[in-house]
């Protein structure tokens, strides 16, 4: 029942009421609570289901990440594996390695899979390899391991450990196997060099007679024990030496040699290695003796060294041989002297060690050929064997001397500058005159061409000390009067002196104040050996000039002035085309240049001129204007200075016209000794 109230006033003005039948309410109410009910349930199980299906779905991507990152890890393993790994099908046939496989075999899976695995082993090694793939057959489930040799491509033998055993794929093959192999070859190669090592120390220590020992490892190195061989070692008795009675053995050591012994077997016990070591010890009788020790110490039970034992070999004589062995290999049999190997090899070690300055002088015995065929060869090995004693008397401790051709011999002078080098080669030089001197037969006089080059500086190529030093003393044996290069170089003068009014005696006197001159400017060796050799050669060109203008008596017209002129070209060409002349080629080209430019045939100009040639130009016009020409008379040497001083500055170099008036001529005019 409900109130019904005014709507104005909100009187109630009436009373509504309604009935229901309480069996129909009970079934209306249940029947709406079921569909609820269903609805709920309906629901709820549509939720349970979606949480599975997520529950579910989660897993199997979870297990599916998992799958993934177990492939991938395994395909690294496999990949990166530090040992060898395959699948072996029937009849060991190789079907999938991983790349150390591969490596440790050196071929490829595509090779490995088409071969035999007998055409892979070694054949000293098929035999056992067979009889455990027959054990591993009769028990399938079982494995076996072998170390054995394999083949590499080109035939070489590597040592592998290989252990095989059976897999099942569940692919239908039963016959499967695993097969993991390790590379051990310098593990096998080391044992067996052990082995052999130990194989031949007891074969050693059951063939050679020798002291065998026990001793304490203290200060004295006291004797323990010691056998019967110790008389013949060190001529004491073991009596005398056995805990120190008379003497310890460290009294027998050479002194020298005890603190390297010292320090080595500090390393062989601290590295637990056997000691071994060769050294002098003084006899009974004062006598030295060399012997080797093999020894061992022997650890207690606490790690300390108890004792030391060994044995010890006489090797004196083996010693004396070898260092005859040694003095064969390092000197020559004829002069006694060092040999060229021995001389290369010294000349490395000095080079190496950064000795400097480092000088190097060659000599080559002038005419031996000559001596040989005249006089027989006992005759040229007497000259040899002379000179080589000559050489030993003026050389000092250290220097290194050998003969490092026929008749070459090198010397090698560590700490020595080039002019000290020069002092040693003029010692030299004086050595072979003396010697000369009592020798009435001037056909026997021993004479040497030298030449020397000097490495001044430590990251300077002794090589180019070297090739100066060949190539100074080849233009001295230019010079010589007896070698071949002499012969050379007379046969070219005679030429040229049969064509001109070119004497021998000019080019000496040109020569003489050439190298008087050179001296007063400090020039080298090299450069007074060029400077000899151009005033011997300077007109050489001349040869090739026709004769009729070469002796003409009168002046020569333009026309023959124009090929006169073009002799320093053709004698560059000819020293140019010799490799004996070559270094001198540009200063014949240069010999008729004026300090002022106006000279002939490059129109060079003061200092553009090579230093040589000014000097040459000087001394040449010199002796021109002092002694007969077919063409005139010879002026006075007065007149022949006040010419050439009017011409310094235009035809010649002042400074070099300064030091012929002022100081060359007048020493020369004095008496004094020139080169």
């Amino acid at each position: 029942m409900a109130p019904i109230k005014e709507a104005s006033s909100g009187d109630v003005v009436a009373v509504l009421g309604i009935d229901y039948s309480t069996k129909n309410w009970d079934v209306e109410l249940l029947s709406h609570i079921i569909h609820v009910l269903v609805a709920l349930i309906s629901i709820l199980l549509l939720l349970v289901a979606v949480y599975d299906n997520r529950v579910k779905s989660r897993f199997l991507r979870l297990m599916g990440e998992r799958l993934e990152e177990s492939e991938e890890l395994f395909g690294k393993v496999f990949a990166q594996a530090p040992v060898g790994i395959a699948i072996l099908e029937e009849g060991e046939r190789i079907s999938v390695v991983n790349p150390t496989f591969e490596r440790i075999y050196e071929r490829k899976q595509e090779e490995l899979s088409s071969m035999e695995w007998t055409d892979l082993t070694h054949p000293d090694d098929l035999r056992e390899n067979r009889e455990k793939i027959m054990e591993l057959k009769r028990d399938k489930s079982g494995s076996y391991s072998v170390d054995k040799r394999i083949v590499r491509p080109g035939g070489s033998y590597r040592w592998i450990s290989k252990m095989v055993s059976g897999l099942d794929l569940n692919n239908g093959n039963p016959k499967s196997k695993l097969c993991i192999i390790q590379d051990i070859d310098e593990q096998k190669r080391t044992h067996e060099a052990l082995a052999r090592s130990e194989q031949e120390k007891a074969a050693l220590l059951s063939h050679l007679p020798g002291m065998v020992y026990r001793c304490s490892y203290d200060d004295r190195w006291t004797i323990l024990d010691v056998s019967a061989g110790c008389y013949d070692i060190t001529g004491y008795s073991p009596d005398q030496i056995m805990v120190d009675k008379a003497l310890s053995y460290k009294d027998l050591i050479a002194k020298e040699y005890f603190p390297a012994i010292s320090q080595e077997w500090k390393r062989s016990l601290d590295e637990c290695v056997p000691f071994r070591y060769e050294y002098e010890i003084m006899t009974a009788c004062g006598g030295r003796k060399w012997v080797m020790e093999i020894g061992r110490g022997i650890s207690a039970s606490d790690g300390m060294v108890a004792a030391l034992e060994g044995i010890m070999v006489d090797i004196s004589e083996r010693k004396e041989k070898d260092a005859r062995i040694q003095y064969l290999n390092d000197h020559d049999l004829t002069t006694g002297i060092y040999n060229r190997m021995y001389f290369e090899m010294a000349k490395h070690r000095l080079d190496e060690e950064g000795t400097v300055p480092l000088s190097m002088m060659i000599g080559d015995i002038n005419g031996i050929r000559i001596i040989n065929d005249a006089f027989g060869h006992d005759e040229g090995d007497r000259m040899i064997v002379a000179a080589s004693k000559i050489l030993q008397s003026c050389l000092r401790d250290g220097d290194i001397l050998a003969r490092t051709g026929g008749n070459e011999f090198s010397i090698l002078l560590p700490n020595t500058s080039d002019e000290e080098t020069y002092e040693i080669m003029k010692s030299i030089k004086g050595a072979f005159n003396e010697h000369n001197s009592d020798i009435p037969d001037r056909a026997k006089h021993i004479t040497l061409s030298f030449g020397y080059g000097t490495k001044r500086l430590g990251h300077e190529n002794l090589d180019l000390a070297k090739k100066e030093a060949e190539e100074n003393m080849y233009k001295r044996k230019l010079l010589a009067r007896n070698s071949y290069h002499s012969a050379i170089l007379s046969s070219i003068m005679a030429t040229l002196h049969e064509k001109s009014q070119e004497t021998k005696e000019h080019a000496e006197r040109i020569a003489k104040h050439c190298l008087m001159i050179g001296r007063k400017v400090r020039l080298p060796q090299k450069s007074r050996d060029e400077l000899q050799l151009l005033s011997m050669l300077h007109d050489v060109g001349k040869v090739g000039i026709d004769d009729r203008i070469l002796s003409k008596r009168s002046r020569l017209t333009a026309e023959e002035w124009v090929v006169m002129k073009k002799h320093p070209e053709i004698g560059f060409r000819i020293a140019s085309s010799s490799p004996e002349l070559k270094s001198i080629a540009r200063y014949i080209l240069s010999h008729h240049e004026r300090w002022d430019g106006t000279g002939y045939p490059q129109g060079l100009k003061g200092e553009e001129i090579p230093l040589l040639s000014r000097i040459l130009a000087v001394s040449d016009a010199y002796d021109a204007m002092t002694e007969k020409r077919l063409y005139r008379k010879p002026i006075s040497k007065d007149a022949a200075v006040k010419e050439i001083v009017d011409n310094a500055g235009t035809q010649f170099d002042p400074e070099i016209v300064r030091i012929f008036v002022e100081e060359v001529l007048p020493e020369e005019s004095g008496g004094m000794m020139t080169e």
